[in-house]
């Protein structure tokens, strides 16, 4: 059975190793300056509250391993976006997917913004991930009308 819960103090080292299992050890710059910042409050014996907006799904059938996380935040304005809950990231272990658990994790992340009055969320992908972008529309995302201009120097 599958169980949908907040990050808790613990966690830290299951999500990361996650994500390394998925992605590898390189990260983005939002996985620094966001993801892993998280995480080590999260690892922190003094933590009371989990960080807003994380979320985790455990297998309680393996134990109560983790098998997919999403982390967000809430962001006032920025970039032309209306201030909301920003996915920063979020995945699945492969054995899992396709079987609603990232459904379930940006239900749980849905239900938490209403409660706390926030009206609006988003997430941003690069052009290829294809994947991504098929599953946020399926999840009741719908595309924003921006263009990145990058110049190399």
């Amino acid at each position: 059975m599958i169980e949908i819960r907040e990050l808790q103090q613990g966690d830290a080292d299951s999500v990361l190793a996650l994500d390394q299992e998925i992605r590898g050890p390189d990260r983005s710059l939002t996985w620094d300056q966001y993801v892993g910042r998280v995480l080590q409050i999260v690892a922190l014996d003094s933590l009371e509250y989990a960080p807003w907006g994380c979320f985790v799904a455990v297998d309680q059938e393996r134990e109560g391993e983790i098998i997919a996380f999403l982390m967000s935040e809430r962001q006032s304005s920025s970039y032309g976006l209306p201030p909301g809950v920003r996915i920063v990231a979020m995945a699945v272990h492969p054995d899992y997917r396709r079987q609603g658990v990232g459904s379930k994790l940006v239900s749980a992340l849905t239900a938490k913004a209403k409660a706390d009055g926030v009206t609006s969320m988003f997430s941003v992908l690069l052009d290829e991930d294809e994947r991504d972008a098929s599953f946020l529309e399926r999840n009741g995302f719908s595309s924003a009308q921006f263009k990145v201009f990058t110049k190399d120097i």
